[in-house]
C-alpha cells in the first residue's frame, strides 16, 4: 500500500515597506512641525528678550529716580560765607536748572545740558558736623571715545564734598562752576563722576503745587532769556497759577525730573550721540506728533533705537516752609 506523503510551505512573513508618496509626506510633516516649532522659539526667544530688556530699563529708572529724588528733596538755600551778607546774592550757588549764565559770567558746560542739567546745594555730607553743605548735580554726557564706534550717554552726579573745602570754595563767587572744576586733579570732586550707562536724556522742570511750570522770576521776567527752562532761585519767582511773588531766595514747591532710558542691548547700536532739543515747558507733556516733545524726541530717534527706549518721570515735592 502506497503512502501518502504529504508536503507543507510556510509562508513567510515579508517586512512592511512604504511607499514613496509616503516617506515624502512623512518628510513634509516633519519640516512643517520643525519650522513651526522653530518660529515658537524665536518668538518666545524675542519676547523673552523684549520683556528682559524692559525690565533691565525699568529698573535701572526705578534706582535712578528714587536716589536723585532724595537728594533733591534735601535742597536748602546756602548761607552766605559772610554771615553779613545777603544770601539772596548771586555769588552763592542755590537752585540752577538749565542755566546757561549765572550772575551773566558763570555757564554751565554747554556738555552737560543734554538737554537740562540741574545743580544745587544740599546738607548731604558723610562726615558733616558743622552744618556745612556740599554742591551736587545732575546731567547727561556723552562718551564717544571709551567704546570705539559706540556713543556711549552716561547719567552723571556732580558732588563737592565739604570736607575738601581746602582744595576749592564752595561759596565761591561767580565763578562757583569754574572754581570747583579747576582745582588740581588729583584732589578735584568727581564732576563727571559716572553714576548711570544708557541714559541718553535728562529734563528737568521746577512747576508750582498745581504742577504749573515756574517760568518767570520775583520781577515777572524769565531767569533767562530764551531760556524757558531755567530756573534760579537766587532770582525768585512768581507763582504762574496765583500770581504770588516769592521774593528770593525761594525754591519751587515741585521739581519734575525725567529720563529717557535705554536698555544694554540697544545701547550698543547707537553710533553717535542724540541731542534733545525741547522748545517750551509745556511741550514735555505733548504727544509725539508734536514736535519738541520729550515723547517726540524719542520718535525722531533711528529706527532701530526705538523699541529700546522707554521715558520715566517723577515729581519731587520740596519743603518751601523753611525758605
Amino acid at each position: 500500500m502506497g503512502q501518502l506523503h504529504l508536503s507543507s510551505s510556510r509562508l513567510k512573513a515579508t517586512p512592511p515597506g512604504f511607499t514613496l508618496v509616503e516617506i515624502l509626506a512623512a518628510v513634509s510633516v516633519l519640516v512643517v512641525l520643525v519650522v513651526v516649532l522653530s518660529s515658537m522659539a524665536s518668538h518666545v526667544g524675542k519676547l523673552w528678550t523684549r520683556i528682559d530688556s524692559q525690565n533691565q530699563r525699568r529698573t535701572v529708572a526705578r534706582a535712578l529716580l528714587q536716589s536723585m529724588a532724595r537728594e533733591i528733596q534735601m535742597i536748602r538755600i546756602p548761607v552766605p560765607a559772610n554771615p553779613l551778607a545777603s544770601v539772596s546774592g548771586s555769588g552763592n550757588l542755590q537752585l540752577a536748572v538749565n542755566l546757561t549764565k549765572i550772575a551773566d559770567k558763570e555757564a554751565i558746560p554747554s556738555d552737560c545740558l543734554n538737554p537740562h542739567a540741574i545743580f544745587f546745594q544740599a546738607p548731604i555730607a558723610v562726615n558733616d558736623s558743622c552744618g556745612a553743605i556740599a554742591e551736587v548735580g545732575y546731567f547727561v554726557r556723552w562718551d564717544t571715545t571709551s567704546k570705539p564706534g559706540v556713543a556711549t550717554a552716561n547719567l552723571s552726579r556732580f558732588y563737592a564734598d565739604p570736607s575738601k573745602s581746602s582744595d576749592f570754595l564752595i561759596y565761591s563767587g561767580s565763578n562757583w562752576f569754574a572754581n570747583v572744576l579747576n582745582v588740581a586733579p588729583a584732589t578735584a570732586p568727581s564732576w563727571n563722576g559716572w553714576l548711570a550707562d544708557n541714559v541718553i536724556a535728562l529734563f528737568v522742570r521746577c512747576l508750582n503745587k498745581d504742577g504749573v511750570p515756574i517760568t518767570v522770576n520775583a520781577n515777572g521776567q524769565a531767569f533767562e532769556a530764551g531760556n524757558p527752562f531755567a530756573f534760579d532761585s537766587s532770582q525768585g519767582y512768581t507763582d504762574p497759577t496765583t500770581l504770588l511773588v516769592h521774593q528770593a531766595p525761594a525754591v519751587p514747591p515741585c521739581i519734575e525730573i525725567t529720563i529717557v532710558v535705554v536698555d544694554s542691548n540697544t545701547a550698543q547700536k547707537i553710533k553717535t550721540p542724540f541731542v534733545a532739543t525741547v522748545m517750551t515747558p509745556a511741550d514735555l507733556n505733548k504727544d509725539k506728533n508734536m514736535s519738541g516733545s520729550v515723547l517726540s524726541f524719542v520718535n525722531q530717534l533711528p529706527p532701530s533705537i526705538r523699541p529700546g527706549v522707554e521715558v520715566f518721570s517723577t515729581t519731587v515735592f520740596l519743603n518751601t516752609d523753611t525758605y
